[in-house]
């Protein structure tokens, strides 16, 4: 695990900028003439409660700041103390390297350039997130090399290579306090020009002395066929999609098993995708009927409790569902768009377009997100993201290397 100067932690007038819509809450600027007259225990208490955004406004930040969000005492408070901020995390299909965070509370954009942190030997793009921390994955053909890191403390850390060679698996990512799981599954390098979906492997590591390395999992279920993406993590399972016929795919850590659960409509479904759901996973994806005379509509559903039948929770609105039927490209069928959830919010982008469309599940809203002024060339990819100065989970790489 490496870990950059904290003295370069940068303001939010160069790393950090932040794009504000005009018509968003206006954030509160910070007040110098205030804040230096403060006593600086009463100072120091006052950052711990902050969510980690609002370490985006500072404009200027002292040596003895940069120093105390980093010392020990100050990370262990701030896991304690500051409140939870769901946001999303955006990549330009054209450059992994740069993260466009989007505050879904602000409705504003932060800018946290990668490439520092990301190695220029081997390609890599993101594949997964988890409490604060993004896994990137190698591109290559074969064994997998995984990346860790925190963008805003600059941790990073690598797992052990797993051993067994594939083409572009699904890998999902859940981190907890003292512990974190990954879990790579299909598209199995049966030889040097031909994948099969055969295995997974799951890497696991805690607290403890002893540490799990990448072990082979149950065999997959007979017939399926992984979609390359990320995968959803809720009460001790992970979820993916299968297609050709489409089915939700399900590895419980417990039994070291696999299982599958039937999509709603799936005769009529046109880019499925997974999605944390609150506490649950959700479904959301295209529904075609035109034959039965259904117009077109992108709807939710959510997972019961059960975890074994599917709930509508909404569709889109008519006139939401034709602007993001354009920004899919049109044509007879609704295109490829991506998606992602976290808390009770869902983020969605269609194809090349970079505008972003928000789903609020408490208020049943459906609204559009500001645009963002960065380059955003091919198209952006999304991920759930949850921003946090510290992610003690990380160095159990440590223990684990």
């Amino acid at each position: 695990m490496s870990k950059k100067n904290p003295d370069h932690l940068p303001s939010s007038s160069s790393t950090f900028p932040s794009d504000q819509h005009p018509h968003t809450p206006t954030q509160t600027t910070l007040d110098t003439s205030i804040w230096c007259r403060l006593p600086p225990s009463l100072f120091d208490r006052i950052l711990h409660f902050l969510p980690a955004p609002a370490f985006f406004r500072l404009q200027l930040l002292s040596c003895r700041i940069r120093s105390l969000l980093f010392s020990p005492s100050f990370l262990h408070s701030h896991i304690l103390l500051s409140p939870l901020r769901p946001s999303f995390a955006f990549f330009p299909n054209s450059n992994p390297s740069s993260l466009y965070l989007l505050d879904p509370t602000s409705l504003s954009w932060h800018h946290l350039p990668l490439a520092p942190l990301l190695p220029s030997h081997i390609p890599v793009a993101p594949a997964a997130s988890s409490a604060g921390l993004l896994c990137f994955v190698s591109l290559t053909a074969g064994p997998k090399t995984l990346l860790l890191i925190n963008p805003l403390s600059k941790l990073i850390a690598n797992l052990p290579q797993n051993p067994t060679p594939r083409l572009s698996p699904a890998i999902g990512l859940s981190v907890g306090p003292s512990s974190l799981s990954v879990v790579i599954a299909g598209d199995n390098l049966i030889s040097p020009f031909s994948v099969k979906n055969l295995s997974s492997e799951m890497f696991f590591a805690d607290t403890t002395p002893t540490f799990s390395p990448w072990s082979l999992s149950s065999p997959l279920p007979r017939l399926c066929s992984i979609e390359p993406n990320r995968m959803v993590f809720s009460s001790g399972k992970f979820y993916c999609m299968s297609v050709s016929p489409y089915a939700v795919l399900v590895y419980d850590q417990v039994s070291n098993s696999w299982s599958h659960i039937q999509p709603p409509m799936r005769r009529y479904l046109r880019s499925p995708s997974l999605v944390e759901f609150g506490e649950g996973v959700g479904l959301v994806a295209a529904v075609e009927k035109n034959r039965l005379n259904v117009p077109r509509s992108v709807r939710v559903w959510s997972l019961q409790p059960c975890g074994h039948s599917w709930v509508e929770i909404s569709r889109m609105l008519v006139d939401v569902h034709a602007r993001f039927y354009e920004n899919c490209g049109g044509g007879e069928s609704t295109g490829a768009f991506e998606c992602a959830g976290h808390g009770g919010l869902i983020a969605f982008v269609a194809g090349t377009n970079s505008e972003v469309l928000l789903f609020d599940m408490p208020r049943r809203e459906w609204r559009w997100a500001p645009s963002c002024r960065y380059p955003c060339e091919g198209g952006l990819k999304v991920f759930a993201y949850e921003p946090r100065i510290a992610t003690p989970a990380i160095g159990l790489l440590t223990m684990a290397s």
